[in-house]
């Protein structure tokens, strides 16, 4: 069945956009039809690539609220709107998403002689900070099977994805990775889908999609001060050598909330439009990332799924950052640190001291970093399966004691990244027959996929911070092709050495693990 065939009673679908997809996709097979067909029916049957699946994750920009402000702008209004249309060519179904009210911008009440009409403003925040908290109250409690399989999932694979890597600036996404593995599992079935399952701790997919449909309205949150923007897409190829199932199709579209498009596969217009929908999730911040992804001919579909947040600290930290050493593995080195006094939590686990800089929480939304440095003589890999910086990040065990005291702060400014295949790590938490070919069983995303499979898996993610806040972002692509308690009111905490670090959501969820090694 033809991607368009599949949406011809969507309710989803604009008849507009259809219409110039169906025309763009028969103008470029004009004339190429009949070789096109016996050609990809080959290529397919070889299976060298079965789908794609890209999940883009961008965490933790914090910055003035009103600069992430989507379309604000005239020069930020004309990019978007040739995005669309550019995307409109390809676009089968767009997905729909809620509307939030915005926090005031001081700018909206900024006088022609340049003063603030601060009574103005006062009044426009505080209705804003109402109306926000009360459509918040009921939708702060992510999904137990969501929340307990992402804690599962973290412990299970944060030793081992790291471990690859030891000795260098490593970061990864469980969430980000964790929703791919969902949508992996909508489009498998029998032992494959068990395997999946099995690592995202549960055993029905049925309850699964219901939980993560759950997840992603939890976390959606835009109201331009905390923002938490889920997004999804599923990209066909447009011609008839792959008979896609539309059942399977309008679950992701319904419980992924993933806006529909069809090309042709191997196009540089087609990776242009998927390249232009990832940058515009992301707000551009993987860009140099992006501009490397493809699907090539023997693609015979993609899943892209995105996660962009961003926030401001509570607490900027002011002033000049100081120059001071960092002990690396390899040796000293100078980097700035940022200082600051603050009032809050430490923590003391039998091997680490961790403390946490909470977000911006005007609306509601105690998201947080934490920061868990290593005792001395203790390497940061050890705490990776230390059950109390696990219990941390979500997971069922005893917190570490903690006390709430005056906490002088300082934190290296940093900007690390990694790129990590996690076909290994994957392989080894037992998700082995999705790789292997004739064996993968990718049966209710179309009934000409038997030899689906899937080839690898690519993660990468880069996470940088400074006085203002967090500016993170991941993808990943899967083409199927401690410390005593201080006896004082106030402590140190200076982050020296290698160190571990986690953004959480308010719910506990960890969007975002890393190890500095050498900021």
């Amino acid at each position: 069945m033809k991607p368009e065939e599949l949406f011809e009673h969507m309710s989803a679908i604009d008849d507009e956009v259809l219409a110039r997809s169906e025309q763009a996709g028969g103008n470029a097979n004009a004339g190429k039809e009949t070789g096109l067909r016996r050609r990809n029916k080959t290529l397919i049957r070889a299976a060298v690539v079965v789908a794609a699946m890209l999940v883009i994750v961008s965490v933790a920009w914090i910055v003035k609220p009103d600069l992430f402000r989507r379309n604000e702008g005239e020069e930020t209004k004309k990019k978007m709107t040739e995005n669309e249309r550019y995307l409109s060519q390809y676009l089968l179904a767009k997905a729909e998403y809620p509307e939030e009210m915005k926090i005031p911008s001081v700018e909206q009440y900024r006088n022609a002689d340049g003063s603030v009409d601060y009574e103005q403003y006062d009044r426009a925040y505080e209705d804003w900070r109402r109306k926000v908290r009360q459509g918040r109250s009921t939708s702060t409690s992510l999904s137990a099977v969501v929340r307990n399989g992402i804690a599962v999932f973290t412990e299970k694979s944060l030793p081992k994805l790291f471990a690859e890597e030891a000795g260098k600036n490593r970061v990864y996404s469980p969430t980000n990775l964790y929703m791919a593995l969902a949508m992996l599992a909508e489009i498998t079935d029998g032992n494959t889908r068990a395997q999946i399952l099995k690592v995202l701790g549960t055993s029905d997919v049925g309850e699964l999609r219901a939980a993560v449909d759950d997840a992603w309205k939890t976390l959606y949150h835009d109201d331009g001060a905390i923002t938490t923007i889920l997004a999804s897409s599923l990209w066909l190829r447009n011609d008839s050598s792959v008979s896609y199932i539309k059942e399977t199709i309008d679950r992701l579209a319904a419980n992924y909330h993933a806006s529909v498009f069809s090309g042709t596969m191997g196009s540089e217009e087609y990776n242009k439009a998927l390249r232009t929908w990832l940058n515009e999730q992301t707000g551009g911040l993987l860009e140099e990332s992006v501009s490397q992804q493809s699907l090539d001919a023997n693609t015979a579909l993609a899943v892209a799924t995105t996660l962009y947040y961003s926030a401001k600290w509570d607490q900027e930290f002011m002033g000049t950052a100081v120059k001071d050493k960092f002990h690396a593995g390899s040796g000293d080195i100078e980097c700035d640190f940022m200082k600051q006094t603050i009032t809050g939590y430490y923590y003391a686990g039998d091997r680490f001291a961790a403390v946490y800089k909470n977000f911006e929480y005007e609306s509601n939304t105690l998201d947080n970093m934490i920061f868990f440095l290593p005792d001395e003589g203790v390497s940061v890999e050890e705490l990776l399966e230390d059950p109390q910086v696990l219990a941390m990040l979500g997971c069922p065990y005893e917190q570490p004691q903690s006390k709430f005291i005056t906490i002088h702060l300082s934190v290296p400014k940093f900007d690390v990244a990694s790129d990590s295949n996690v076909s290994s790590c994957l392989q080894q938490l037992g998700i082995t027959d999705a790789f292997t070919s004739g064996t993968a069983d990718f049966s209710p995303i179309a009934e000409n996929a038997k030899d689906f499979y899937l080839s690898k898996v690519d993660h990468s993610v880069r996470v940088q911070i400074d006085e203002e806040g967090v500016k993170a972002a991941a993808y990943t692509v899967l083409p199927l092709a401690g410390a005593e308690m201080p006896p004082e009111e106030e402590a140190d905490f200076i982050l020296d050495r290698p160190f571990l670090f986690a953004i959480r959501t308010m719910n506990g969820t960890p969007l975002f693990i890393g190890i500095v090694e050498n900021p």
